[in-house]
């Protein structure tokens, strides 16, 4: 059984653990820890297919992971990362992957776009350096710019936005993903080993052509999908499936059935 959990810190839509990303992750990791099921890094879990466990995944990189950060309607909040330190004394094996945007012009977009509901600096890479030498998170590539709608401009070919399906050539790729890992790379010094497509969006190019053949000269070794099922032995290492908070569970007895279903099917 390897499954991988992915939060979004950025849904925060009220604060209940149904409700915000934040809560359900430290209610998921005490339930983990009491159940007795091995919770470690992506390097760990994808090293011996036999290896049974769960990986944690962050998306998008919002400040909310690395500090705490002023909400404007929720108050003070605490960081993603300090609901990982509290949970590590339980969890020894605790890494988290976070896949963050790269491209400091498209976060300040992003950002300026959500001041009003997140408050502001929401997609500031201040906290990179100090969540990075934490030992509980890695930095991981989620892209240059996201190819994200609210991007007047993005480096996609013909500036389409709005999902990565349209990234299909070595020129996009070049672009959305080698030079997203040569600077999370520079700014925490370590190249990133994952990548995370997306929207969740597996472009086919991507995963057939271009990572099979280009990826490992970059240091990556696997890319990841929102495809929510516990991860196949036959597997392609550039489409592996991840299961997402809020949206295929937000209580213990749906992360109860997920890990059931895992062990039963025998994957």
């Amino acid at each position: 059984m390897r499954v991988i959990l992915t939060y979004h810190a950025t849904r925060l839509q009220r604060l209940t653990r149904e409700g915000s990303d934040l809560l359900s992750l430290h209610a998921d990791l005490e339930w983990l820890a009491d159940q007795g099921i091995a919770v470690m890094s992506l390097d760990e879990l994808l090293a011996d297919p036999r290896r049974a466990g769960v990986a944690v995944t962050f998306d998008d990189g919002s400040r909310l992971d690395g500090f705490p950060h002023l909400h404007p309607g929720l108050g003070l909040l605490p960081s993603m990362l300090q609901v990982l330190t509290h949970a590590k004394r339980r969890l020894p094996g605790l890494c988290v992957s976070n896949f963050v945007i790269a491209s400091p012009q498209a976060r300040t977009v992003l950002a300026t776009h959500l001041r009003a509901e997140f408050g502001a600096s929401l997609m500031d890479s201040d906290w990179w350096t100090s969540a990075h030498a934490s030992g509980l998170m890695q930095l991981e590539n989620h892209s240059w710019d996201h190819n994200h709608p609210l991007l007047q401009h993005s480096v996609q070919r013909d500036n389409q936005r709005g999902n990565f399906l349209v990234i299909d050539s070595a020129e996009d790729a070049e672009a959305e993903i080698a030079v997203a890992s040569d600077v999370i790379g520079h700014a925490t010094g370590r190249r990133p080993r994952y990548f995370a497509y997306p929207f969740g969006d597996v472009s086919p190019y991507l995963r057939d052509v271009w990572l099979p053949t280009r990826g490992a000269a970059i240091g990556l070794r696997a890319a990841f999908s929102t495809e929510p099922r516990a991860i196949h032995p036959d597997d392609t290492a550039w489409a592996l499936p991840r299961f997402v908070c809020g949206r295929d569970w937000v209580s213990d007895k749906q992360l109860a059935a997920i890990i059931q279903h895992a062990r039963l099917s025998g994957v």
